[in-house]
């Protein structure tokens, strides 16, 4: 295909890609869908997806893209992380929240570090003499994670650990999703379409810490599917010194991984001062008590993920997103 060909194509469906999210961020589809995702629908799906497969992969088992100064190759499969990547808009603001945070900080530990979005935004920004620890168990994952490493010269401040993270050190069976490379999880009712098991080992952050010899990290960041809460139970020692965290809060993955929402909120909020809710649609962090959380309609499509702030230089550091 010729390369201004293949230009327009991908043009017109990222195009195409970003009018479909504008359409489902608007408030007439929230109200309709009662704050859900159209994507929801299966056919509604399949044809983001295969705009994305026809315009901008192109028949090609990987894609590479260029998202916030870096280059990013991961499957084609993947119907939804990869499109988002590739049109611009995945979790944009949390990461422009993540790359903030790095800036200002030494020492990162990404758990559940997928392709390497979080890891390699992250790395870009931080001090030359910063280091980032990115934990990913899946090795499709964690290949795709060692060539973007590599590919954005990133090697010298990312160090790959092909493990899962949980509570204790062991081994965990994580359930593989057919859907997207990032809803693989310990629990198989949350992954959608099955795509088989694999076993895993597993660390906590306070054993490789501990074993490493490394000193806490400024910044933990967390997307485990369910798995949140027993991340940070295997962080008691670490949490003492209290790094930001960056995480996930749906309850219902949650609960299908045998863990308890409250109960990791509960942890939370006994450690950190600051506790922000991350608002996609308003692109603010909004400061929230631990009620709040608890009330219908606080967590939702666009409101699933928290910030828990322990030092000033990062609440500083995000200051134009809050009102503190």
């Amino acid at each position: 295909m010729p390369p201004s060909l293949k230009r327009l194509r991908q043009t017109i469906a990222i195009g195409m890609m970003r009018a479909a999210r504008a359409a489902n961020r608007s408030r007439l589809t929230r109200t309709v869908l009662g704050g859900r995702s159209i994507r929801r629908f299966p056919l509604v799906n399949r044809i983001y997806h295969m705009v994305f497969r026809v315009g901008v992969a192109a028949g090609d088992r990987d894609v590479k893209v260029h998202y916030r100064g870096i280059v990013l190759t991961g499957p084609a499969w993947d119907a939804t992380i990869m499109p988002s990547i590739s049109a611009g808009y995945y979790e944009e603001f949390e990461v422009r929240v993540f790359e903030r945070l790095a800036s200002v900080s030494r020492s990162i530990v990404d758990v559940g570090a997928n392709i390497g979005v979080y890891a390699c935004t992250g790395a870009v920004r931080l001090p030359r003499d910063g280091r980032l620890i990115a934990f990913e168990p899946v090795p499709e994952n964690v290949a795709y994670l060692r060539r973007n490493v590599e590919g954005n010269e990133l090697a010298g401040r990312v160090t790959v650990e092909e493990m899962a993270v949980g509570s204790a050190p062991g081994e965990l069976t994580l359930h593989l999703s057919g859907e997207q490379s990032g809803k693989h999880s310990a629990a198989v009712a949350n992954v959608g379409t099955p795509a088989g098991a694999v076993t895993v080992p597993m660390t906590s952050i306070d054993a490789y810490l501990d074993g490493s010899g490394l000193g806490p990290p400024d910044v933990i960041k967390i997307d485990v599917e369910g798995y949140e809460g027993f991340v940070l139970q295997g962080a008691a020692q670490t949490l003492a010194s209290s790094p930001t965290l960056l995480f996930e809060l749906h309850p219902e993955l949650q609960a299908n991984c045998g863990g308890d929402a409250g109960a990791l909120l509960d942890l939370v909020f006994g450690r950190y001062r600051w506790v922000l809710l991350v608002d996609e649609l308003d692109n603010v962090l909004r400061s929230c008590t631990r009620a709040d959380l608890d009330a219908p309609g606080t967590i939702g499509l666009y409101r699933s993920n928290l910030v828990a702030i322990g030092r000033q230089e990062h609440l500083d550091a995000v200051r134009q997103w809050h009102g503190l």
